[in-house]
């Protein structure tokens, strides 16, 4: 026989309260002198066995009711045949996100966590069924096996940069448990740190009732401070050109024992400059001149406990500064572009030498040979709307032009981080704007709306190479603000350095996001130095580690993206157990954060049932018991009581005998 919750036998100690009510507890009548006393002292000695006899029989029917619920509160099970439990199916979530890479005293959180899972296995009979789910991989499907090849995969399994969603995790465990555990008993394991970011709200599916045991296990106390580089910018957002210097923003956050940390810029595996800054501040490093060709490197701060956020990759294409082309007059237009040359950022040229050419009106489109960019500004009037649709449609770029039924002048809608260019466009005002209109579906991209939501600068590839920019209004003044604002040069540079890349769709993707590979690229290096070979145009999956990876073709790099961990997953605040309970509240959440106190938790469904349910009945009846006895008693000490002062008492006396009438 064993017990489910052994500390709750404590609770027998309050088996001493009867006790010592039956020893300390006297009651004492008050003194009378009455001569016919002698006759009560007659009748207590002749019903003292009986009143003796009842007090210990109360007394044990108290005594045993106390010992019996605390042992029913212990849950008893009985084993048999050598075996603990039932035949179970468990899912066990495994969370190996990037905060379980926590170093505390010598070892990672995740060891910790791995712990507990082997524990589980090492308990495991051979009816037992697994499958083990790696909550910092959520694209990888749930891995069944028995104990042993579970064992192995938990032994195997290693920190991932990528976030993790436990809710969502434990949601489809539960999936998993209620189509492949039959008529096995079922439970989950929840091994985690119980980071908040990771602990989102429940959608209704994920919070849907459930009768499948949800046992959490977590390390004790609050997790240290951490810092991490929370976002690496190479010049602003926009590539330098080729022999250009340029600035690299870090910024810097969580906390630290010091005021100030060190920052390193690396290059190349070599480091090219050192700054300092507070946490919270953004640390500007000095870029040096490149010749053309992918640049990548990293900024990173001292080492902390979690290690894995200390460093942020980046990877870009320093280019020559791009050939330029116009078709036609672009106004103002043309001091920007003027003073983009004077910094080097473009050069002007030909049409037939150009890289990018900026078609207002779409005028010239036609002529522009496959492989280079264009970027077509809206018609200034709409009376030119039919012939610009016209030569979109000829040229095979899927969007048409519409006049636009907004009246009033409109702004740009700005999201994400502020940088030098959605600083510069909060003041600009937008007072006619086209509608641009999808002919089909396409994997275009919205690069920049207005506030209610249309597009105003939209990104597709052209077919034979090359980028197509559509802006929905003209660059004039009767149409927006912008050639007489400071957005104006940002805004160009964008366009023309960034947006016409067409690497640039997939700047910084996340652990285990996917992309669709551009063409001729053959092979992906990993970070790790592995190459793995692709398929042009397929979608591939990044994995679990943070870094750069290379784009092949053949023999050449055509493109590298930095892979790195979101910011989120730096803070390291754990969420408490009240409110764990309150987000699994129809799981019935069972949690624990000593490794001694988890086998005693796991496998529920005790081989021979628990047995704790015959002992409440029996100490219900016991209850009943004693409150006849009692009840009993005290309706006899009311009969026998002595007449109190006041009261008046009718004496029978027996009929008189013939001596005492003689």
């Amino acid at each position: 026989m064993g017990f489910l919750a052994p500390a709750l036998l404590a609770l027998g100690a309050a088996i001493s309260v009867p006790l010592i009510l039956h020893l300390f507890q006297r009651h004492q009548g008050p003194r009378v002198i009455f001569p016919a006393l002698r006759y009560l002292r007659r009748a207590e000695k002749e019903h003292a066995r009986k009143i003796r006899l009842r007090q210990w029989l109360l007394m044990m029917l108290r005594v045993a009711a106390i010992a019996l619920l605390a042992f029913a509160a212990g849950r008893p099970f009985l084993s048999a045949a050598g075996t603990g439990h039932e035949p179970t199916a468990v899912a066990i979530v495994l969370d190996n996100s990037m905060s379980t890479a926590l170093v505390t005293g010598d070892r990672r959180v995740l060891d910790e966590l791995k712990d507990r899972a082997l524990e589980t296995l090492s308990r495991a009979s051979p009816e037992d069924r697994f499958w083990l789910l790696r909550a910092g991989e959520s694209w990888v499907p749930a891995l069944a096996g028995d104990a042993e090849t579970t064992a192995q995969r938990v032994r195997a399994t290693e920190p991932s940069a990528a976030s993790a969603n436990l809710v969502e995790a434990v949601a489809r465990a539960r999936t998993v448990l209620e189509a492949g555990a039959g008529p096995l008993a079922a439970e989950i394991h929840l091994l985690t740190d119980l980071q908040a970011t990771n602990l989102s709200s429940p959608t209704s599916a994920a919070n849907a009732p459930s009768e499948i045991p949800l046992l959490i296990w977590h390390p004790q106390g609050a997790a240290p401070s951490n810092l991490a580089v929370s976002e690496v910018r190479v010049g602003g957002g926009i590539p330098p050109t080729e022999n250009q210097r340029s600035i690299v923003a870090a910024r810097i956050t969580g906390m630290s024992e010091t005021d100030s940390v060190a920052v390193r810029l690396s290059i190349d595996d070599r480091v090219v400059a050192v700054g300092h800054g507070a946490p919270g501040d953004v640390v500007l490093l000095p870029f040096p001149p490149r010749p053309p060709g992918i640049v990548a490197g990293w900024v990173e701060t001292d080492a902390d406990p979690l290690r894995a956020d200390d460093r942020r990759a980046f990877a870009i294409r320093v280019r020559p500064a791009p050939r330029v082309a116009t078709t036609g007059a672009l106004d103002l237009a043309e001091h920007a572009l003027a003073a983009m040359e004077t910094a080097g950022r473009i050069r002007r040229s030909a049409l037939a030498e150009a890289d990018i050419v900026i078609l207002p009106d779409a005028q010239g489109l036609e002529s522009v040979a496959p492989g280079r960019s264009v970027v077509i500004l809206a018609p200034d009037s709409v009376y030119e709307l039919p012939a610009a649709n016209r030569r979109l449609a000829n040229a095979n770029i899927p969007w048409r032009f519409e006049p636009s039924e907004s009246t009033g002048e409109g702004r740009f809608e700005l999201t994400g981080e502020a940088d030098e260019l959605t600083r510069t466009l909060a003041q600009v005002r937008v007072m006619r704007a086209l509608l641009l209109l999808p002919q089909e579906e396409a994997g275009d991209t919205a690069l920049l709306r207005l506030a209610d939501g249309r597009p105003w600068a939209v990104r597709g590839e052209r077919r034979g190479g090359g980028a197509w920019i559509l802006l929905a209004s003209a660059l004039s003044e009767s149409a927006t603000t912008l050639p007489t604002s400071a957005a104006m040069v940002p805004l160009l540079d964008r366009i023309i350095t960034e947006w016409t890349s067409l690497d640039a769709a997939t700047a910084s993707p996340l652990p285990g996001s996917e992309i669709t590979l551009p063409d001729h690229v053959t092979s992906v290096q990993r970070p790790d130095g592995v190459s793995e070979p692709v398929t042009p145009r397929s979608r591939y999956r990044f994995g679990t580690e943070a870094g750069v990876y290379h784009l092949s073709s053949a023999d050449s790099t055509v493109a590298a993206l930095a892979v790195n961990p979101a910011a989120l997953e730096s803070d390291l605040t754990r969420m408490s157990e009240r409110r764990v309970r309150e987000l699994f509240a129809n799981a019935d959440a069972i949690l624990s954060d000593r490794a001694g106190d988890w086998p005693d938790s796991i496998y529920r469904g005790r081989l021979g049932r628990e047995v704790w349910r015959p002992f409440l009945i029996v100490v219900l009846i016991l209850l009943f018991v004693e409150a006849l006895v009692a009840a009993t008693g005290v309706s006899r000490r009311k009969e026998s009581r002595p007449t109190q002062p006041g009261e008046t008492q009718t004496v029978r006396s027996a009929k008189p005998s013939a001596a005492s009438r003689a």
